[in-house]
């Protein structure tokens, strides 16, 4: 498979037998267009000549303009791939970027399940035990648990709250957490506090909220020692707000963020959760110790996903990254079929206009003149096709929105961009090929002729 393994794990395919017979069906369409049908129009347009008696600068008008055709052509495409390529590119950069509320370097992560083993129903003192083996480990700084981690594929349930009994009733997702949680993912806590161990050990009703979730009920976030009463079913106390974390980005650099209470996991503890622990030194060093830390609590839990968590978000961002390196490839290679296009054509009208060139330089005309002429007449399908190009560019920004969350459509920029880049390099190009008119010695192509 040409995927990346972990794109190729998941329940989308991007390349399968309809698009590949699409693929397949487009490269002979292409090969049709811009090699057969070109040949057979050239040939029909070749004059019935004698090579031995017919000047070799003689060719027909209509030769240049399907030259000139298939130059702008080329340049259209160009210029499609490669403002699709800056515009993704630029994009992945910014999504690579993104400040995701938390810290995402020197953080080693595990999963664990109690479902099934002798630990379940003492969910409690499993993972209290399990998190100081962990902070016994040399080098790791702070430890905690969480139910579901930023980055790890998961579905919230949003519940109605109404702060204070009173008021309007707004959506949180509960999430159950360890003290120092928080601390250890470097989620900056904006007001209040964060849990202490005796709260846990205790079992005291508190909680601490996102800002996203408590925007919701004041915009300057002072929601500290308010309370929360639980839905009927929850069948729970009412928790007291301690603290107003920032809002994590639970599935990547493109989401929002959802409003979310974090409960101690004393008040509810899940089957399910997955450690972190903040290490120094290099991170993947710390991987086999802390799993074999956590293990041996109970060799019959099942530890797993144990990974970094900087392995975890450039798995978040393999598909965009995916399709950027496959449009910036295909960019430059166009661009590079188009450098190679414009300067065979340009060589190419130096060789059957020699004749002409030399008249021009035995009047007086000068190397630098004729070449500046010859750079005009071959940037003019050029400047057509980018003319072609930017609409079609504008176009590819649906598909590129698409592809990848977040991407912002060609704009005029882009294309702006894309076309002097394409027309300095198609520039650097033909003024390359003309090179040899300077060497020309204009008395000798004249005895040749």
């Amino acid at each position: 498979s040409v995927q990346p393994a972990r794109l190729a794990m998941q329940d989308y395919s991007i390349l399968d037998w309809p698009v590949l017979g699409f693929a397949m069906g487009i490269a002979i369409l292409t090969g049709f267009v811009f090699g057969v049908l070109p040949a057979n129009l050239i040939g029909g347009m070749q004059p019935g000549i004698d090579p031995l008696r017919t000047p070799s600068g003689a060719h027909s008008r209509g030769v240049r303009r399907m030259r000139s055709v298939l130059i702008a052509m080329q340049t259209t495409l160009t210029l499609v791939l490669l403002a699709g390529s800056l515009t993704m590119g630029r994009t992945f950069l910014r999504l690579a970027g993104t400040d995701l509320g938390l810290r995402t370097d020197h953080v080693v992560t595990m999963s664990v399940s109690l479902s099934g083993t002798p630990r379940e129903g003492h969910q409690r003192t499993y993972y209290r035990e399990a998190l100081e083996r962990l902070r016994a480990v040399p080098g790791v700084d702070s430890t905690g648990a969480v139910e579901y981690l930023p980055l790890t594929p998961a579905i919230f349930a949003g519940f109605p709250f109404k702060m204070d009994n009173h008021g309007d009733e707004h959506l949180g997702a509960l999430v159950n957490a360890t003290p120092d949680y928080l601390r250890t993912m470097g989620t900056e806590i904006l007001q209040g506090r964060d849990f202490t161990p005796a709260e846990e050990r205790n079992s005291e009703p508190v909680a601490i909220v996102n800002d996203t979730f408590a925007r919701q009920f004041d915009p300057t976030l002072r929601v500290v020692g308010r309370t929360l009463p639980f839905p009927a079913e929850f069948k729970m106390k009412p928790v007291t707000i301690i603290g107003v974390a920032r809002t994590e980005r639970y599935r990547g650099p493109t989401d929002k963020g959802v409003p979310q209470i974090f409960l101690m996991t004393g008040l509810g503890p899940a089957s399910s959760m997955t450690f972190v622990a903040r290490v120094r030194g290099k991170t993947e060093a710390y991987l086999p110790i802390c799993r074999d830390a956590v293990q041996s609590v109970d060799p019959k839990v099942p530890v797993f996903n144990v990974e970094t968590f900087e392995q975890r978000l450039s798995d978040s961002l393999a598909r965009p990254r995916f399709y950027t390196t496959l449009v910036v490839f295909f960019g430059g290679f166009a661009l590079l079929l188009a450098v190679v296009g414009v300067y065979g054509v340009a060589s190419f009208s130096v060789a059957q206009r020699a004749h002409e060139i030399g008249v021009r330089m035995a009047v007086g005309a000068s190397p630098r003149r004729l070449r500046a002429m010859l750079l005009r007449e071959s940037l003019l399908p050029v400047g057509a096709g980018m003319v072609g190009g930017v609409a079609a560019a504008a176009a590819l920004g649906a598909l590129i929105e698409h592809l990848m969350n977040g991407a912002d459509a060609i704009g005029p920029t882009t294309c702006a961009l894309a076309a002097l880049v394409l027309l300095a390099v198609a520039s650097v190009a033909v003024w390359t090929a003309t090179r040899r008119i300077v060497r020309l010695d204009p008395m000798r192509v004249l005895r040749a002729e």
